[in-house]
């Protein structure tokens, strides 16, 4: 629906924030240090959730999975004094480096592109945490691709994944007519983009990721929804709004979030850590 800008302020006004004193890591951050460079829902809310959940200690070596445009892997540096391999296909190392020593921590994170599901430049055993933030679906929700990674993690270390999620698994009625809020083709240049077979097709429930972990022989040390996870859509699509970021976006935001109201499945914002076995 293409709703006219009063309409979408109208909308906006009863539209609710997450308590900040529940995050103390990000006291001081502006909305475009917590949503801006973050792909997918949740910004540095869902990074700060993630991390809470790992049992991170100064000098940990540490692989941020799909980390983007590298907001999560300074957030992990900066606050828990980590070294971060700040790895992902689509962002270029050069431009990360760059931004990482902007912020002055050229020396705590190294940035790599390169194909995740492809052999890693990694020892065995190599890190100490795997940190992957609204991009693990799209490797590969497989007991493959899992072994594939954790060969690279150590025994008694932690795997999180914290990510958008569905709260039902779609029907098979939906599989072949999907809802049209997650039915959609994007904007030029990208209108070849189906956004329901590359995206939505490949999430899940939060259920589905803990048994897939299990199947794979992980202990599942936590796996939940964040109770804030509305507030936080919902203050992501007032900031896109207000900065007039990206307004395809905000209607299809709009159109999600009031669908979801009366309607399954939703969107959701989850976190899974996992443990790999020491034997």
């Amino acid at each position: 629906m293409n709703r006219s800008v009063e309409e979408i302020q109208k909308i906006l006004s009863s539209f609710r924030a997450p308590d900040r004193s529940k995050y103390p890591e990000l006291q001081g951050y502006s909305g475009a240090e917590i949503y801006q460079d973050c792909f997918g829902g949740g910004g540095l809310y869902l990074a700060a959730q993630m991390a809470r959940t790992l049992r991170l200690r100064p000098d940990d070596t540490v692989l941020d999975l799909g980390c983007g445009k590298g907001s999560s892997s300074i957030f992990l540096a900066k606050h828990y004094g980590v070294n971060v391999i700040a790895l992902d296909l689509w962002t270029a190392a050069d431009f990360l480096q760059q931004k990482i020593s902007a912020q002055g921590f050229s020396d705590r994170i190294t940035a790599i592109q390169m194909d995740a599901t492809q052999p890693l430049p990694f020892a065995m055993n190599y890190f100490d945490s795997i940190f992957c933030m609204n991009s693990f679906s799209f490797y590969g929700g497989n007991p493959e691709f899992i072994e594939h990674l954790l060969k690279h993690l150590k025994p008694g270390g932690q795997l999180c994944i914290g990510s958008e999620v569905l709260t039902s698994e779609f029907t098979a009625e939906q599989m072949i007519n999907p809802p049209q809020v997650y039915a959609f083709r994007l904007p030029a240049p990208n209108e070849h983009v189906d956004v329901f077979e590359d995206d939505f097709k490949k999430q899940h429930t939060p259920e589905w990721w803990r048994n897939l972990f299990q199947l794979s022989g992980l202990q599942v040390e936590s796996c939940r929804e964040l109770e804030d996870a509305d507030a936080i859509y919902e203050e992501l699509v007032r900031y896109e709004h207000e900065q007039n970021i990206d307004p395809f976006d905000v209607q299809i935001c709009l159109d999600q979030l009031e669908w979801g109201r009366t309607h399954e499945p939703r969107k959701t914002l989850f976190v899974i850590t996992v443990q790999k076995p020491y034997v």
